[in-house]
């Protein structure tokens, strides 16, 4: 049976998306950059939906004049560190 994702867990998913583009605070990214990259790691849009709204209230993510979503300097310092190999 398959668990479902909190809140918190879909927030930072959202970052692992804004980490994949290697973001920077005050980076802008697309509805369609999400559905893209939801739709590559199998990731429901219904999670990401909550994700999206999740980073929002805690300040990670900030919605634009024409409803992009700009990492703010907090969602930057949330973001997980990329892991590379040497």
């Amino acid at each position: 049976m398959a668990t479902l994702r909190t809140p918190e867990e879909n927030g930072k998913q959202v970052l692992e998306i804004y980490a994949h583009f290697d973001s920077r605070p005050g980076h802008v990214l697309r509805a369609n950059n999400f559905v893209a990259v939801a739709a590559r790691w199998r990731i429901r849009m219904k999670d990401i939906q909550q994700g999206l709204e999740y980073a929002a209230r805690l300040g990670w993510i900030e919605e634009t004049e024409n409803g992009s979503l700009r990492l703010t300097d907090r969602g930057f310092s949330a973001m997980p560190q990329p892991t590379r190999a040497s």
